[in-house]
């Protein structure tokens, strides 16, 4: 008896097959589909970009942002492609990148290396803020498409998280700078994060270290919204800030300066209950603003904290234009999500690397920096593809780190074994067949080789360290085997 073969039954097609082939006429090549399971990450990183970036729009900003300054050889949306690898962590530098360019048979970098860095030290920081704020609007289109993204804290308001950052010191390459054996620093941003998507909105880079944070608010003033909660630290307590926020009809959260924004009590303290971190009382203040003679009413919430801040503080003051169906314990915990800027400064630092040590102009160094934050909002969208696919839950365990790790390699993955022309068809997606490619490419996403690492409680040390003046430093061998000799006694 002769048995016949089964027919085969036919693959089934995956979310990323089905796409394609529904809509062909966007020319994104099927042979993307091994890729997307592959090295997923890699794919949605590197077609955001291209979406995000595209030569025209880089054009049109930097006409508009620098009249003065003119495109020959060296486009802008060549360095914008160089430092973005950079960030991503396919190249470890720009002078890494700019070879690996050269290298290629069709660079996009075809000027001499002291035209690249002459180029990169003369770029105004209104265009590397336009295209920071070019990034977060259209991140933010894909990630209002895709359901369980935006997580809004206070829902009605659009919260913002306001603080500066100053870049670490650069390498001693310029010839002003090596005679000085003290760290120089190449500037400072004032970033408005928005916590609910994960987005850097909005940013003021000044290529003066030492410029007074207040001093760049007044660049963020006038671009709020109405119903924009603004939270910040007392550094930004002053009439101008508070005043100029109330008059664009959005709202503040912002730790009271007592010198900064004098307030007098129209009400007395009245307790409002118990938070984790200490008892929260409300009274109504009066402040005014000593240059237009305006008053401003505000809600002053006083936190007596369980245990002294790391600065010695057993009380915190805020003040706040929110109207009163807002409790005084919710202003008091929206205060506490203030510290999630830090930890997004963090993770620029650490896995994007916003801070580019043998950039030491100014110029540049904040360029490689808005680079960063560009990386961050595209890194962003990819995480809000995987949490509308896999679940809140599930993207609330990736680590950051390990993401942005599988990335570098995944976006140099694809950038040797798919030529750049591939991606040209990326450009012209409109925004909901966009969001739908993301969100059937992070089906294929391994979510196991991105959790984060779990450990137990901090536990305080049993012997609290001490600062030994007399030595400098210590040899661990000598101090373990001390430490043997003692265990054995």
């Amino acid at each position: 008896m002769i048995l016949r073969p089964k027919p085969a039954r036919p693959q089934k097609l995956s979310p990323v097959e089905k796409l394609l082939l529904e809509t062909p006429s966007y020319d994104v090549p099927i042979e993307i589909v091994p890729h997307c399971k592959a090295v997923p990450l890699g794919v949605m990183v590197r077609g955001v970009m291209e979406w995000l970036l595209d030569p025209p729009t880089m054009e049109q900003l930097f006409q508009k942002n620098a009249p003065d300054h003119y495109t020959r050889e060296l486009t802008i949306d060549a360095l914008v492609g160089l430092l973005i690898q950079v960030s991503v962590g396919a190249h470890p530098s720009p002078h890494a990148a700019y070879v690996a360019d050269h290298a290629t048979d069709d660079p996009t970098i075809t000027v001499s290396k002291a035209a690249f860095y002459g180029k990169l030290g003369r770029l105004p920081t209104a265009v590397s803020e336009a295209v920071v704020r070019h990034s977060a609007e259209r991140c933010g289109q894909l990630l209002d498409l895709m359901p369980q993204v935006r997580t809004e804290i206070l829902p009605g308001y659009r919260m913002r998280v306001l603080d500066g950052n100053v870049l670490t010191g650069t390498e001693h390459r310029l010839t002003a700078l090596r005679r000085w054996l003290n760290a120089c620093l190449p500037g400072k941003s004032l970033v408005v994060y928005e916590p609910g998507m994960g987005l850097v909105t909005d940013v003021v880079l000044c290529e003066d270290a030492y410029t007074q944070e207040r001093a760049l608010v007044t660049q963020i003033v006038p671009r709020i919204q109405a119903r924009d909660l603004l939270i910040a630290d007392r550094n930004f307590c002053t009439p101008r800030f508070v005043f100029g926020v109330h008059g664009r009809e959005g709202f503040v959260i912002v730790r009271q300066h007592r010198r900064s924004l004098p307030c007098q009590p129209t009400e007395k303290l009245t307790k409002r209950g118990q938070t984790a971190t200490g008892t929260v009382y409300e009274q109504r203040v009066q402040t005014t603003d000593a240059e237009t003679g305006e008053t401003l009413s505000l809600r002053r919430i006083e936190v007596r904290l369980f245990e002294k801040t790391r600065d010695g503080d057993r009380t915190i003051a805020l003040l706040t234009n929110l109207p009163e169906q807002v409790s005084a314990l919710a202003i008091a915990q929206l205060y506490l999500d203030r510290w999630t800027i830090e930890k997004h400064f963090q993770f620029l630092t650490q896995s994007l690397n916003c801070e580019l040590p043998g950039l030491g102009k100014p110029p540049a160094a904040l360029f490689g920096f808005a680079m960063a934050v560009v990386a961050g909002n595209a890194l962003a969208v990819v995480r809000g593809s995987i949490r509308s696919v896999h679940g809140r839950e599930a993207e609330a365990e990736i680590s950051g780190y390990y993401l942005a790790n599988e990335i570098g390699y995944d976006y140099h993955t694809l950038m040797k074994y798919m030529p750049a022309e591939e991606w040209l068809g990326w450009r012209d997606i409109p925004v909901a067949p966009m969001a739908r490619l993301l969100k059937a490419v992070a089906h294929h996403v391994n979510l196991k080789a991105l959790a984060r690492s779990k450990r137990g409680p901090k536990k305080p040390p049993k012997v609290k360290p001490v600062y030994d003046k007399k030595h400098k430093h210590y040899s661990t061998h000598r101090v373990l085997n001390e430490l043997e000799q003692d265990d054995s006694c």
